[in-house]
């Protein structure tokens, strides 16, 4: 099950032990922010994504999955159209020993960019990686899809 509302408290807490990060002070509900939450049948959490859109141009990904496969190709299309369609560029941080993230990252299709002295969470040293939405497979692979079976017309 997908959902796109904002994050419940189980979801914040979710996101929180998996990140170490504190959003006990964010308001999921403001326009700013875009959250996707994956659940199983039984309704235990699969994942977590919360998307700030920081400035006009950029949006700050964060998420938490603890199966990778939890959310579909179509899912993610729709995620990054609506994050592409509000923003020019998706930021993500993730911290130097966090492997499983650092694999998420590259699964997803993001570029390394920089290394952040203590750009985590002010404690933590972090990878910094960015992705445009003429890079984004996502986007790309749903528009051949489309294209093949004959969806699109123009």
């Amino acid at each position: 099950m997908i959902s796109f509302a904002p994050l419940e408290l189980d979801a914040v807490a979710f996101l929180e032990q998996r990140t170490g990060l504190d959003f006990s002070a964010a308001d999921f509900e403001q326009p700013k922010w875009l959250c996707v939450t994956a659940r199983r049948p039984d309704g235990a959490l699969q994942g977590v994504l919360a998307c700030e859109f920081k400035q006009w141009f950029n949006v700050h990904l964060t998420m938490a999955i603890d199966d990778i496969f939890c959310v579909s190709p179509k899912v993610l299309f729709a995620i990054f159209r609506t994050l592409f369609s509000r923003a020019r560029r998706i930021t993500a941080l993730v911290p130097t020993d966090n492997e499983r993230s650092l694999k998420q990252i590259h699964l997803l299709g993001f570029q390394y960019e920089g290394f952040m002295r203590l750009g985590f969470d002010g404690q933590r040293d972090a990878l910094l990686f960015g992705m445009l939405a003429n890079e984004c497979r996502w986007l790309s692979r749903a528009r051949r899809r489309i294209l093949i079976a004959g969806g699109h017309h123009g």
